[in-house]
């Protein structure tokens, strides 16, 4: 029994998917072949401009994209180069760099080849010591004669010790500073100090001893220091030093080298001569003899072991260090972040202009004759005219999930993809909703304009102040700042994403989205009651209670959110986030009221009277409930910042002049609804007084500010008990008395004005639906 009832729900349910793709398919097949061509072509277009663009953004090498990629945490700020102790700096200009890189070669050939020298010193005298101490164990040297060296010349010739320059020595074993020059003064007697002449050849073969291990000392610096960058090829050949010392020092002229270079090559006891570094001393001869001294810039230390460290290029050419998989990781990111537009900006709008010119058409009813329900004809607004839109955007969609599903998996893109599934669906609803509502009234290219700008504008706005951690208000800023700051987390932007690690903004997400979703079910609810009867009511006083409390709720919450980030100190810093975070509140209420007046079922039908008294009061009501609301919030504010201890006053002058503000832009609102023609007028007039109104209410609260600052009390509704100008106190009573004008102009009964309308309408019964031609409603 139980698989029957299971076989007979699938087999319903397949059929009405059958049904209903046959109900659309006339919707989706009207010019299918070019939408697809064209969603396919702009779909390779767009991303192939991404692609380009973001390539060339994580490959270009300038100063400025490096600064931004590193903003952006897309690379680490000293990954190839920086200002660190221990980093080259970055260069940006290749002929700078070249300029560098010439000079570091021409210091690479001078160390190189100033130590390939040391070398041939070093094993020249070692093997010359060596001599001599065979010379001294195997001659019986008399160093009584106090000649030098006994008045051996070979062994004079043998302790004369080159300059190893840049080389430095170490202590002795004296417990002074070894000369390498001192193995001659070793070798002499001294009766003055010397006990006898046998002293002398022990001191003298100690003293070998000494500089033996300080030579071998040296080649291990020399080592050391031809180890701290990649080894340079040296040619090996070499020049006779007794001749080419007597060359130069007979032919001056002839050679650059500088009189330092010279005693350093005559100093040498080798026979054989780096050939190298006798050229580049010629070659460069200031660089070569400053680089004798072991305090030389090109050196960079080195000669003590503590001191070692690789040699550091001056500076480097800076180049992208962003690698494939973190470019393809952006590139899915860019491909997100446009299908997350396309379907929850362009695809709404496309449905809302499409609804808004059938409602302008007068072909909804044709329509509703082919047996469709109000749900199935809202499904075909949808995907109708978005075959375009939706295509490109589940392209860019599915390739998305492709890339970022390699690098950050598919678990991380759960919230992202619920966000826009639930945002996409949500939005779509109040598209078809509104353009329903607009598309007798306003041109539907128009609606598409006014949807999108209230789609991007705020949503541009609440994604910047959620994006960037400034205030998680933003996220009520509609459908985008929830999608994009999602998709800004799997990102890994440095300082861009969604901060749910704050309680708050988890709240300020919940109900961002709670509140899309009704708003779309309020919109469903009323196309689908405006389809049977296309003048009912936009909203029942039911939805319209619901989208109140709805707007109340995100004042509540904008007000915490705002005072949580911006600590309240005073009064002055809490009142300016009331009225901030109220901001957007007395214009929904207002807009809720007007849209819910009864009118007779007629295409051009204006509010009676009657109806616009009882919206009047309504509205006192709604003002009523939010007064109570937003001051219960104030106080649990005060109570938060610690300010229920100090002195405060109601500000009865400006909060009446706020008051003043909200009524006379509703009274507007209901005159415009009076009014057949001249609609436009109204609304610039009653706008023109609010504005002039809000001034009044910045003017007024810093005069009652100072007010109760000297007298501990408040002032009175316009400044009767302050001390204001009475230029002010006409600018005020002027204020007053345009906004009662207004309201009174709304409310009064005009009798004669109601025996001409309802004259017109007799002659106009024949002809009643003029479908958007001029003279038709803004508002309902």
């Amino acid at each position: 029994m139980n698989q029957r009832k299971r076989d007979r729900g699938s087999a319903s349910a397949s059929n009405y998917f059958k049904t209903l793709w046959r109900r659309l398919r006339p919707f989706v097949r009207r010019d299918l072949k070019g939408r697809l061509i064209s969603a396919a072509i702009v779909a390779t277009v767009i991303a192939g401009l991404s692609w380009f663009g973001l390539s060339a953004f994580t490959k270009l090498d300038s100063m400025g994209a490096r600064d931004l990629r590193v903003e952006l945490g897309i690379e680490r700020p000293f990954e190839v180069c920086g200002d660190r102790e221990w980093m080259s700096a970055c260069t940006f200009d290749d002929r700078s760099q070249d300029e560098v890189d010439e000079a570091w070669l021409r210091d690479r050939k001078l160390r190189a080849a100033i130590l390939q020298e040391l070398d041939l010193r070093i094993d020249a005298t070692l093997a010359n010591l060596d001599r001599a101490l065979e010379l001294l164990e195997r001659s019986n040297y008399d160093f009584s004669n106090g000649r030098t060296a006994a008045g051996d010349p070979e062994l004079a010739e043998l302790l004369r010790l080159p300059q190893l320059a840049p080389l430095r020595s170490t202590a002795g074993s004296y417990g002074e500073e070894v000369d390498p020059r001192n193995l001659l003064g070793l070798a002499t007697y001294d009766p003055d100090l010397d006990a006898h002449a046998g002293v002398v050849a022990e001191r003298l073969k100690a003293g070998i001893t000494a500089q033996r291990e300080q030579l071998l000392s040296h080649r291990a610096t020399v080592d050391r220091q031809r180890a701290r960058e990649p080894e340079l090829e040296v040619s090996a050949a070499t020049l006779d030093r007794r001749r080419t010392v007597r060359s130069f020092e007979r032919q001056p002229a002839r050679y650059d080298l500088l009189q330092a270079a010279k005693d350093w090559f005559a100093a040498g006891d080798a026979e054989d001569m780096s050939r190298s570094a006798f050229n580049l001393a010629d070659r460069y001869p200031v660089e070569f003899a400053t680089a004798l001294a072991s305090t030389a810039d090109l050196w960079q230390g080195g000669w003590v072991e503590a001191e070692w460290s690789k040699h550091r290029k001056p500076a480097v050419r800076y180049a992208s260090p962003v690698d494939d998989s973190e470019r393809l990781h952006l590139f899915g990111i860019a491909l997100l972040t446009i299908a997350g537009f396309v379907l929850l900006v362009v695809s709404p709008v496309v449905t809302a202009t499409a609804t808004a010119r059938e409602r302008e058409a007068g072909t909804l009813p044709v329509l509703r004759m082919t047996g469709m329900g109000a749900g199935e004809l809202a499904v075909a607004m949808v995907v109708g005219p978005n075959v375009f839109a939706l295509t490109v955007g589940g392209t860019f969609l599915v390739a998305a999930l492709g890339l970022l599903s390699m690098s950050v998996g598919l678990c991380a893109l759960l919230l992202p993809l619920a966000l826009l599934f639930a945002l996409a669906t949500a939005t779509h609803l109040t598209a078809i909703g509104l353009g329903d509502a607009l598309g007798q009234r306003v041109n539907a290219m128009v609606v598409g304009g006014l949807l999108a700008a209230a789609i991007v504008i705020p949503g541009l706005l609440g994604t910047g102040l959620a994006g960037f951690d400034v205030a998680s208000t933003g996220l009520l800023l509609g459908p985008l700042p929830p999608l994009m700051t999602a998709v800004g987390e799997v990102s890994g932007l440095h300082g861009f994403g969604l901060s749910t690690g704050h309680e708050l903004a988890r709240t300020m997400l919940s109900y961002s989205l709670a509140a899309q979703a009704l708003l779309g079910l309020v919109c469903l609810a009323s196309w689908r009651r405006r389809v049977e009867h296309s003048w009912a009511p936009l909203f029942r006083p039911l939805d319209g209670i619901l989208l109140a409390l709805v707007s109340i709720g995100c004042t509540a919450l904008a007000l915490f959110d705002i005072s949580a980030q911006r600590a309240a100190e005073d009064f002055d810093s809490l009142n300016l986030l009331t009225f901030l975070s109220s901001a957007f509140l007395l214009p929904v209420l207002g807009w809720l009221l007007v849209v819910s007046l009864r009118r007779p079922a007629r295409a051009r039908a204006a509010a009676d009277h009657v109806e616009v008294r009882r919206a009047f009061l309504r509205f006192q009501g709604f003002l009523a409930a939010t007064g109570l609301l937003v001051g219960y919030t104030y106080y649990l504010l005060t109570i938060f910042a610690d300010l229920t201890l100090a002195d405060s006053e109601f500000m009865w002058a400006t909060v009446g002049q706020l008051v003043l503000a909200a009524e006379t832009g509703v009274a507007t609102l209901l005159w415009a609804s009076r009014r057949r023609d001249g609609k436009l007028r109204a609304a610039f007039i009653g706008g023109a007084v609010v504005l002039v109104q809000l001034v009044a209410v910045l003017g007024t609260y810093g005069l009652e500010v100072q007010h109760v600052a000297s007298h501990s009390a408040p002032a009175w509704p316009l400044l009767l008990n302050a001390e204001a100008s009475p230029y002010w106190m006409g600018f005020l009573i002027l204020c007053w008395a345009a906004g009662w004008a207004l309201i009174f102009t709304a409310l009064i009964r005009r009798r004669d004005e109601q025996q001409a309308e309802a004259a017109r309408q007799a002659e106009a019964d024949e002809d009643d639906d003029d479908f958007g031609m001029p003279g038709r409603r803004l508002i309902h």
